[in-house]
């Protein structure tokens, strides 16, 4: 049996899915009927923070996320990148 094959399939790399993860988190923001001071003061995060997070210029560490969405009921998973459409 060969244990050496490659199985995963990479998609996409680094920077498109952090801009996908940018795009969702903007998302989630919205659909929860946030705007970045009321999702601030529910997290404890400033504003600073998520308004840097959502225009790309940085990239949030997991406790980070954990500290912006624990607060308000969510966390995070690992999740399977579904294959780019042709």
């Amino acid at each position: 049996m060969d244990y050496d094959i490659n199985y995963i399939e990479a998609s996409y790399d680094a920077e498109e899915l952090h801009e996908i993860f940018r795009k969702e988190f903007i998302r989630f923001r919205k659909e929860n009927n946030l705007t970045q001071d009321l999702f601030s003061k529910y997290s404890g995060v400033s504003r600073t923070k998520i308004a840097r997070i959502e225009a790309g210029m940085c990239s949030p560490t997991v406790l980070s996320l954990l500290e912006i969405l624990g607060p308000i009921g969510y966390t995070i998973k690992i999740e399977k990148v579904k294959k780019k459409e042709v």
